[in-house]
């Protein structure tokens, strides 16, 4: 990880409040891989785990003591690929959900206003990058803060370089960076130390990614490609749908985006799928799936699905734009049509499920992450816990989904001696649960209570901060 980021990921600086915190008679799924042990008591002094033992002998008087009988103590989750919108609504969903930290994918929200967020005692700990596409960004117009557009290989090392100075934690790469600019990123990146994550651009592929060090690829962009014996072939084609500036923007979204997995897996060529999981291994290269956000989308006409009484946390924007009739990129199509492009990507969700699985037999790590950005279908803090049971549906154990939110990020981050398990020394942000989730993952949702940043938010607390999340995103639809 970034030295910048270091101990501000797990063990951020105090905001000036400490306070002594006994969780007694829980029983604690440490998330190490361990079996969660007998009923427990949890001793949280400030922000650190001070105890763990059958009984806490010296409790101080003003310490909040919390009865966890009948309940299960889990790590704070992470939701890895996330884009934040406003903290008024995002921060109480996500803390609501037990969601303690996330990696900011970029939202165009300038880095001092990240730092601004990060001092709040509401806010999860937040990490963030700069971004660096190719030169199709601008087409849609300038540059948001935080982002270069790059053609060449030395524009790459100097938008590198200016990223650095930024302070930003990591830099995230996106679809149309050209193929000599990328490598120019990567290797500018190494020499800085600066962790680098995001899309592998189509011109590169995502073997190449793992070699050059991308230490995450996110949504299983270009794997089944990676895996056809047509790779090359297939290849030329998307970058020159992406670089065609007579092709509606609208259709070059959809068709990168959800790449016909039948047409793909008609050349799939199983050494290959081996030997690019064996890279992925070899070089510990971690895989986001964010299959929530495919879900979303092949439910978004579903009766229950538009009917969720959820939506109520939704600016009315948000929930506009969840309707295919006037999502940007769905709108154009007919209903006959979406309904082709509605089956393509319930079958290319399936499909990834069992790219996971296999992945995951192969030896290769998962981060949970969702894409919710408040414009996808994807609910903010209430889709990790969907990705968490796709990710189980995909052949993880609940004790892997579990890790792939907790003791994964840490790890992913070089911070597991400071967080990411429930283990002395170790930040406190956790989780208390009603029910067991190693039985039945769906159980991180049955949140009795959570400790973030030293302080303790009970089951009234976070239904007060759904409340109040309701109640903004209503003003919203009145304005």
């Amino acid at each position: 990880m970034n030295p910048r980021a270091a101990g501000l990921v797990f063990l951020a600086a105090s905001c000036g409040f400490a306070q002594t915190i006994v969780i007694k008679n829980v029983r604690v799924i440490d998330a190490t891989g361990a079996p969660e042990t007998k009923p427990m008591s949890v001793a949280i002094e400030g922000e650190r785990i001070a105890e763990i033992a059958k009984r806490i002998r010296h409790v101080p008087r003003t310490a909040v003591v919390i009865d966890g009988k009948g309940e299960f103590l889990i790590p704070g989750l992470w939701d890895m690929h996330i884009h934040l919108g406003t903290p008024e609504i995002f921060f109480p969903l996500l803390v609501a959900n037990g969601i303690t930290g996330v990696r900011e994918m970029f939202t165009g929200i300038p880095m001092p206003v990240i730092r601004q967020w990060r001092s709040r005692r509401d806010a999860p700990r937040i990490v963030a990058p700069g971004f660096l596409d190719g030169p199709p960004m601008l087409w849609s117009g300038p540059a948001p803060p935080g982002a270069f557009a790059v053609a060449t290989a030395q524009e790459g090392r100097d938008a590198v370089l200016a990223l650095a100075r930024s302070g930003v934690d990591f830099l995230k790469i996106y679809s149309s960076v050209p193929r000599e600019a990328y490598f120019a990123i990567a290797e500018e990146a190494h020499a800085l130390r600066m962790p680098f994550a995001g899309h592998v651009p189509e011109a590169v592929s995502p073997l190449e990614a793992s070699d050059a060090g991308q230490l995450s690829e996110e949504h299983l962009n270009g794997i089944l490609l990676a895996c056809s014996t047509r790779e090359e072939e297939l290849r030329k084609e998307r970058v020159a749908m992406m670089l065609d500036r007579n092709m509606a923007p609208e259709e070059r979204m959809r068709e990168l985006a959800w790449p016909d997995s039948k047409m793909l897996d008609q050349s799939y060529d199983e050494h290959k799928a081996q030997i690019l999981f064996e890279t992925f291994v070899r070089n510990g290269t971690w895989q986001t799936p964010t299959l929530s956000i495919l879900e979303g989308f092949a439910r978004a006409r579903q009766p229950d699905f538009v009917n969720d009484p959820r939506r109520k946390y939704l600016f009315k924007g948000w929930s506009e734009q969840w309707d295919p009739r006037k999502t940007y990129f769905l709108k154009d199509l007919s209903p006959e049509q979406y309904g082709e492009w509605e089956a393509r990507i319930q079958a290319l969700l399936a499909r990834y499920e069992k790219l996971v699985g296999d992945m995951h037999r192969a030896g290769v790590e998962f981060l949970a992450g969702t894409d919710a950005n408040g414009f996808n279908p994807v609910y903010p803090g209430f889709g990790l816990h969907e990705e968490l049971k796709l990710l189980v549906k995909s052949g993880l154990t609940p004790m892997e989904a579990l890790q792939s939110a907790t003791r994964n990020a840490a790890m992913y981050f070089g911070q597991l001696s400071s967080g990411g398990t429930i283990e002395k020394g170790k930040a406190a942000d956790v989780v208390l649960l009603g029910a067991d989730p190693l039985k039945d993952i769906g159980n991180t949702e049955k949140i009795a209570g959570v400790v973030m940043r030293g302080r303790y938010y009970s089951r009234e607390n976070l239904d007060k901060l759904l409340d109040e999340a309701a109640a903004r995103a209503a003003q919203s639809a009145g304005q």
